[in-house]
């Protein structure tokens, strides 16, 4: 048997994703039948174009899992990286992840030092900085 990570990397980047409107996708995963259908061309969809397995390369599931339900209760989430090239990616991938819910709080996947403050206010936010930077976020 596979690990999970390996079927979620299968599916986010091997299998095609629909085409709006009637038409399904169909695989069988552990003998247990998988659907993937898109909604019609008039409503929104999630970002089926970004790189899912970045999020998955920067976190174990755990930890993706955790982001995630942070962001579904509505709580604060700050990412850290050295790479900021990856918090943007990282951000819209967690933001795409809550479909068909929508993030409408505070989001700035890369919050300059002169915003740190801001993480002290008691609102959520999906925020993300540098590692460089992350000192005058904990003050």
């Amino acid at each position: 048997t596979a690990p999970i990570e390996r079927y979620v990397q299968n599916i986010c980047c091997e299998v095609p994703a629909p085409p709006p409107g009637a038409f399904e996708v169909q695989l069988e995963i552990l003998n247990t039948p998988i659907r993937f259908w898109a909604p019609p061309a008039n409503q929104p969809i999630a970002y089926v174009s970004l790189p899912f397995q970045v999020l998955f390369e920067c976190l174990d599931i755990s930890n993706a899992l955790f982001a995630w339900y942070s962001l579904a209760c509505e709580r604060k989430v700050l990412l850290v990286s050295q790479q900021v090239s990856l918090l943007t990616v990282c951000s819209e991938i967690l933001c795409s992840l809550l479909f068909p819910m929508k993030w409408s709080h505070l989001y700035i996947p890369v919050l300059p030092r002169s915003l740190c403050p801001m993480l002290d206010a008691p609102m959520p936010y999906l925020c993300g900085i540098s590692r460089a930077n992350f000192p005058y976020a904990v003050q």
